[in-house]
């Protein structure tokens, strides 16, 4: 497979990232038939979600000029939908540890995307931890590789053997329970660019009234449970921040394993996203959960993903998105509102 991806002045390609991209989508590809029966294939990646929400996205007002880019060159509000959803591979109960997914996908976007795919939309995909720890498509890889192929107890022994214990214990230190997806602050984890010459990450906070607590007993369904709960009487908001990439070394692109200190450069608010009350839980929503695709790649080329990871996401969730859809026979939708 020959890397056609043409590098920003930002990125450094491994020789052999194309190859790896490949195996890893192969390993993915696979882990899918066998997991998953036809008519019913779930994502590689994310594959249980907790919630499909409408929202709004209002960009800021009297941002400055640096920050006049792309989305954010004037005020306005966009309609939007978010995918919340548990991290692990293989749908799991609510109850069960885990990083959570926040997705969102703003629509009726104009301009020139990075992705031919969709053509009036905007994606932003984050998670419930400020870094990656498996940082580098070859560590993802690896992770994917010994997880399919063996079981995760040689991933855990070559990982301790190879001098890469630590990120073993990041990826547990990121596993808990939430009160609701809802309460807790997200991050995009890989870097994006912003214009022509400025990288940034992002994070959402919450910034809503009401807040969940955790139940007596955790149950499979606690978090949807909390989530209906909370939209039932009231809103939920988050403030949208960008952090700008200030020092190339102590802030890098190709590894999301590294976080970028806020000491070093603080986020920014550009825009409020806002979850109005609302009903979700019907089969109709559950449906459309599934015909949505979300991608890094779904931007703006003035929002372009940049590093590794972002580069290997791109590839092989456009491509296991079109299998899960041809197998399932499931139409392949751009939402319009």
């Amino acid at each position: 497979m020959k890397n056609t991806y043409s590098p920003t002045k930002f990125e450094s390609i491994p020789a052999d990232e194309a190859s790896v991209i490949q195996s890893m989508q192969a390993l993915l590809q696979g882990k899918m038939e066998k997991s998953y029966e036809k008519g019913n294939t779930k994502r590689d990646a994310h594959p249980k979600h907790l919630a499909l929400l409408k929202a709004e996205f209002e960009i800021s007002s009297n941002l400055p000029e640096e920050l006049k880019v792309g989305l954010f060159q004037k005020e306005k509000t966009y309609s939007a939908w978010v995918r919340i959803s548990n991290a692990s591979g293989t749908p799991q109960p609510d109850k069960k540890k885990d990083f959570r997914g926040f997705a969102i996908k703003l629509v009726d976007v104009d301009g020139e995307k990075y992705l031919k795919e969709e053509k009036q939309t905007q994606d932003f995909v984050l998670m419930s931890h400020p870094t990656m720890p498996l940082g580098t498509a070859k560590l993802f890889h690896d992770a994917v590789y010994y997880a399919i192929k063996w079981n995760p107890l040689v991933l855990l022994l070559n990982f301790m053997l190879t001098g890469k214990g630590h990120i073993i214990k990041e990826l547990n230190k990121g596993k808990k329970n939430h009160t609701s997806p809802l309460d807790i602050r997200y991050w995009s984890t890989t870097p994006y660019l912003f214009g022509e010459n400025n990288v940034v990450k992002y994070s959402i906070i919450p910034t809503s009234t009401y807040k969940s607590s955790l139940p007596n007993e955790l149950t499979n369904t606690y978090l949807t449970d909390n989530i209906e709960n909370h939209l039932r009487e009231h809103e939920a908001s988050f403030d949208f921040m960008i952090q700008l990439q200030k020092d190339p070394l102590q802030m890098p692109v190709e590894d999301a394993g590294v976080e970028w200190k806020e000491t070093d450069s603080p986020f920014i608010k550009v825009a409020t996203i806002k979850i109005p009350q609302q009903t979700f839980r019907t089969k109709e929503r559950d449906e459309l959960a599934e015909d949505m695709s979300f991608s890094p790649g779904h931007v703006l080329l003035e929002h372009q993903p940049i590093g590794g990871i972002n580069r290997a996401r791109v590839e092989i969730y456009k491509n296991l998105s079109k299998f899960r859809h041809v197998r399932d026979n499931r139409k392949m939708l751009e939402p319009t509102e």
